[in-house]
């Protein structure tokens, strides 16, 4: 019984990782990097909502 419990979680573990693969391929193929590595747009969000006290709008 446990061994196909092991097998199970292994089965679980190579799913999930090629989800994840398969996930940063197509992130990877439908942005560029500079938006990838881009922090501008949760700045933003934070100016937008006044989240930030030291930042100054205007």
């Amino acid at each position: 019984m446990w061994i196909l419990l092991e097998y199970a979680a292994w089965a679980i573990a190579a799913l999930l990782l090629l989800w994840m693969v398969m996930d940063a391929a197509r992130v990877n193929r439908e942005f560029d990097e500079d938006v990838l590595l881009s922090s501008r747009e949760g700045i933003d969000e934070l100016l937008e909502h006044g989240d930030v006290p030291e930042a100054k709008e205007g």
